[in-house]
């Protein structure tokens, strides 16, 4: 995958009210007015308003001794399946598996902190709460079935619907990001991150053999890998009008202790942006995701009864390559204590989709987040 580049930042201070100017001798950013404002380096997020939109996290920096504090909550929503780019019946599915996924939705309760260490260098926290539920039908294709603790026999053609969902703590990621423009109408911005195995892989749930047995991966709130996160993000603005780009990816560096590691994730996105108010701004946002598929297999799973009947346990049948597109919103509270506060929220759907195996697609997306930095 390409990393993209180009695009524009944010000059500092929008939601506060402060002003700036460029010294064209120093290319640093001046404050001309709030004299008790906390001064900006010119190359800053000052007091977090960056413009970039909610799904890009790693578009700005603050100064020494400053923080933010954000929640995010998103929302994953699956529909349907796809065999490569084309969208297939659940009939389609049944010639391969017993079970074809209907919906899934993926939420997430994010929380992050980031603080200026210097004018130039911040460190980022991050973790969530995730909650997943699916609904899976089931075509007995005249076979024995496992259920209410017995094998019955279903004729073919007998139609039912399964439902499981799964809930705990996410992967922690901690993150170092440093800006290396000194220009103040623009930042290009390097961070490195690592993931640590905080999420569960060992949820429990409904499944064809019962309750209480262990899940799919995509129903697991963890990777149970540590990972490396490397990523740039350049941002430039002119006038009322901004853009940016930013790429970078999740390489996980072990499997975990069930013997199988997630794949590996590569990301590209690009934005442009108006700032329509002095307290509103709108963006338009293309992604590019590239997943690779699991590599081993969790062995409670990886069954002939599971193989043979549930897409979701087969590794074959995971990543492959989703672009994305999202609309935003970026609002400033500007009034007294409250310009300290940013209201945000995107809205995402697939334009292509390209998945491995047998898989459920992406429907949309949603983000709605507040920051708050001081």
């Amino acid at each position: 995958m390409k990393f993209l580049k180009i695009f524009l930042p944010l000059i500092c201070g929008l939601a506060s009210g402060y002003s700036y100017a460029q010294d064209d001798s120093t290319n640093q950013g001046i404050k001309i007015q709030g004299a008790d404002a906390p001064a900006c380096n010119g190359f800053c997020c000052c007091d977090g308003n960056s413009q970039a939109p909610l799904g890009v996290m790693t578009d700005h920096i603050h100064n020494k001794g400053t923080w933010m504090l954000s929640y995010t909550y998103m929302n994953t929503m699956m529909q349907g399946n796809n065999v490569g780019a084309d969208k297939v019946s659940d009939n389609t599915v049944y010639k391969n598996y017993m079970m074809a996924p209907e919906t899934m939705s993926m939420q997430m309760h994010m929380l992050m902190a980031m603080y200026g260490i210097t004018d130039r260098l911040t460190v980022m926290a991050m973790g969530g709460y995730m909650i997943n539920n699916m609904n899976m039908n089931m075509d007995s294709k005249g076979s024995y079935m496992f259920m209410n603790g017995s094998w019955m026999y279903m004729p073919a053609g007998t139609n039912m619907g399964m439902q499981t969902m799964s809930s705990g703590f996410t992967d922690t990621k901690l993150s170092a990001l440093c800006n290396f423009s000194n220009v103040a109408a623009q930042r290009i911005i390097g961070s490195i991150g690592i993931s640590m195995p905080t999420g569960s892989i060992k949820e429990t749930g409904t499944t064809i053999l019962g309750d209480n047995q262990q899940l799919s991966y995509d129903m697991q709130t963890g990777t149970g890998s540590f990972s490396i996160d490397p990523d740039v993000t350049y941002t430039r603005k002119y006038g009322s009008f901004y853009w940016g780009a930013n790429a970078g990816a999740d390489v996980k560096l072990n499997y975990n202790s069930l013997g199988y590691k997630d794949g590996n994730i590569y990301h590209a996105t690009a934005w442009a942006g108006y700032q329509f108010l002095p307290f509103l701004s709108g963006t338009l946002r293309a992604e590019d995701v590239h997943t690779d598929k699991i590599s081993g297999s969790d062995p409670a799973i990886n069954t002939t009864i599971y193989q043979e009947n549930d897409p979701t346990t087969v590794t074959n049948n995971y990543g492959g390559t989703c672009m994305n597109v999202y609309v935003g919103v970026n609002f400033y509270l500007m009034k007294s204590v409250l310009e300290h506060f940013r209201i945000m929220a995107e809205y995402g759907m697939p334009v292509y989709q390209n998945l491995n195996g047998t898989q459920m697609a992406l429907k949309a997306n949603l983000l709605a987040g507040l920051q708050y930095s001081f």
